[in-house]
């Protein structure tokens, strides 16, 4: 402050707002600082939750998935379907029976 001994009043008031406005930037930069911080602790946390509630409903489909327990054709559903290939080809005979079970063979493979 020695300084301010050859300084003018004018020239006192002005260094005076600027030492001011100095300190004004310092807490508003320290304020955003504080913002982007918390900003992205919000984001993480809820990216995390996000990612358990997704991790969540995939457990939840798969343990579902698990177990299920295969359901085949019934011999009803079966005769419909071999009455319709009989009905498509005038004749029904073994191969269609063995490719309607191949079918419903893999479709178990498949649902295991």
């Amino acid at each position: 402050m020695t300084e301010s001994r050859f300084l003018d009043p004018e020239d006192e008031a002005f260094n005076e707002i600027e030492r001011q406005a100095k300190q004004r930037k310092e807490s508003v930069m320290a304020a955003v600082h504080t913002l982007t911080e918390y900003q992205r602790g919000y984001e993480d946390g809820a990216v995390d939750g996000m990612q358990k509630q997704m991790q969540s409903s995939v457990d939840k489909a798969v343990n579902r998935m698990a177990q299920r327990t295969w359901v085949g054709l019934t011999r009803d559903e079966q005769s419909f379907v071999y009455q319709t290939l009989h009905n498509s080809t005038s004749r029904i005979d073994s191969f269609w029976v063995d490719f309607a079970n191949a079918i419903e063979a893999k479709l178990k493979e498949k649902n295991i």
